[in-house]
């Protein structure tokens, strides 16, 4: 994906990883968007997040796999990762679910994908997570929950390229905070490492009926940052899968977005392969706010880019998904 202004020479190139997924889908706005309703996230139609407050995890297990998650980051000359309280408990609640349906992988039998699992919980960093399985025929596992939890973590950052993608999401420079959580029973055991990529000081998100179903964002970039563009992206309504169709989903990426919204007035400003629209209302102290309305049913997640200066090039700072139906 390229950020362009088209009358001039500078080009700002978006890396990205993986297939994309979803449809094209056109950005007009048609009759049927005043019969949607909010399906997901669930609530008063209201969230707000802030960034993170400095923390370190309580518990003993999750103590231990953080610290060896920055122990190998720093080992590989990176910075460490912040604990994220928030999305440890969306991983636990994940781990919990896995053993319950007997599954394993990214997916739950909801058809759900892993960035709107976070996003429905109100947690807008943008995402990247790791899966760890254990099994036993035994009664019990003679480890300790402990060693487990590390031992997953240590298969992890021993694969091997191509087959790294577990390695390279724990040593990717971009991210800025993590949350572990994990689950034990029936002879399973289950670990997610929930990585995210944070830009914002805070994120508000306010979904309106009137005069149509709308998202209204409200947020704040962190110091000497500045948003640059939005991206939204569509695909179908999750369906409900069966376990195998769950167990034989290993990978996953964020679907290809079709609109993208940049700074009013930045008419000349183009997101390639999307329908750009000067959309984003930016205040003089950085903060800024839009406003999408859904043309049809489906999930959309909006991926906001951030950078320190008009010459550096954009990253992904934030993202949340919306569930319409």
């Amino acid at each position: 994906m390229k950020l362009a202004r088209r009358t001039a020479a500078l080009t700002l190139c978006i890396a990205g990883t993986g297939l994309w997924i979803g449809s094209w889908l056109t950005a007009a706005s048609t009759s049927d968007s005043k019969r949607l309703i909010l399906f997901a996230p669930t609530g008063a139609g209201r969230w707000h997040e802030d960034w993170p407050s400095e923390s370190i995890p309580a518990d003993p297990v999750k103590r231990s796999v953080f610290q060896k998650i920055n122990e190998d980051r720093l080992q590989a000359g990176l910075s460490p990762v912040a604990w994220d309280e928030a999305v440890s408990r969306v991983a636990d609640e994940f781990c919990a679910r896995q053993i319950a349906e007997r599954t394993r992988g990214h997916f739950l039998m909801d058809g759900i994908p892993p960035y709107a699992r976070t996003g429905f919980a109100g947690v807008f960093g943008k995402g990247a997570e790791n899966s760890v399985s254990w099994l036993t025929s035994a009664s019990s596992f003679s480890e300790t929950v402990t060693e487990l939890a590390l031992a997953g973590h240590k298969e992890m950052m021993a694969e091997k390229p191509p087959a790294d993608g577990h390695r390279k999401t724990i040593l990717n420079p971009e991210m800025t905070h993590v949350g572990v959580g994990y689950a034990i029973d029936h002879g399973r055991f289950q670990l997610a490492q929930e990585f995210l990529v944070r830009g914002l000081e805070r994120l508000e998100l306010k979904v309106s009926d009137e005069p149509r179903p709308s998202a209204i964002f409200e947020g704040q970039p962190r110091a000497r940052r500045v948003l640059r563009f939005v991206t939204i992206a569509w695909e179908a309504t999750p369906r409900s899968i069966t376990r195998e169709e769950a167990n034989a989903r290993i990978t996953y990426s964020y679907p290809k977005p079709f609109l993208a919204y940049v700074p009013e007035g930045e008419v000349r400003l183009h997101v390639s392969d999307t329908q750009t629209q000067d959309r984003l209302l930016m205040r003089r102290d950085g903060s800024f706010s839009f406003v999408f309305s859904p043309p049809q049913p489906g999930l959309y997640t909006v991926v906001l880019y951030t950078s320190s200066q008009e010459t550096v090039e954009p990253r992904p700072s934030a993202s949340a998904t919306l569930w319409f139906e």
